[in-house]
């Protein structure tokens, strides 16, 4: 799954990159104010699923992404986003728990347009990729016969992150998007210290201004 989903995001890059190649993309080029850069902002709203590596065992919340960047013409640019995936609390075997996992990064981003390449409308295929810092907050706390034991750790993991989407632009500032993202990383169990491995896969809807 992992490789495919590299696949998807680097092939969506490549296609990028190769866009403005293209005769009909670039005939009117340097004259042609529309194909500048352009800043963006964007905002997401999905849901992250966290699935155990060793297990079936996973767990689901509302994530939300804020991302921004510049795209130096209209198929490549580079972004900076930060993320909240899971913010929780449970209670599991006499044990109340909470659990976060964050993250912020950097990578590259592509875009083509299903259609005529120099079009500031309709719909677009994407892919990204970069690196990214993930942090995971857990903290777990018993009381026994009068007795409260707290547990509490830190785990904090750098690896790829990987993502594609499909949406469309309304006009050359602004569009909508759903977004399907992927990064992997490890952390320990409060309780005992043990480390597991995680997956976390976004599936998410977004609003993006360009400026």
């Amino acid at each position: 799954m992992k490789k495919f989903q590299t696949t998807l995001a680097l092939t969506a890059l490549a296609a990028a990159l190769a866009a403005p190649a293209a005769p009909a993309a670039f005939a009117q080029s340097a004259t042609d104010s529309d194909s500048a850069g352009q800043g963006f902002v964007r905002g997401e709203l999905g849901k992250t699923k966290l699935k155990d590596t060793s297990s079936s065992d996973n767990v689901k919340d509302t994530s939300y992404n804020i991302r921004g960047g510049y795209m130096f013409n209209r198929n490549i640019g580079v972004e900076g986003f930060y993320g909240r995936y899971y913010d929780k609390n449970s209670h599991n075997l006499g044990f109340d728990q909470n659990t976060k996992l964050d993250g912020y990064g950097a990578g590259v981003v592509g875009k083509v347009r299903f259609g005529e390449q120099t079009a500031d409308t309709g719909f677009y295929g994407s892919g990204r990729v970069g690196l990214m810092h993930a942090n995971y907050k857990a903290s777990a706390t018993n009381t026994t016969g009068g007795i409260t034991t707290n547990y509490s750790v830190s785990s904090n993991s750098n690896q790829p992150y990987y993502g594609v989407g499909v949406g469309y632009d309304f006009n050359r500032n602004m569009g909508v998007g759903l977004n399907y993202d992927y990064f992997h990383g490890r952390v320990r169990v409060p309780t005992t210290g043990s480390k597991v491995s995680y997956n976390a896969q976004t599936l998410g809807a977004d609003f993006e201004y360009r400026f």
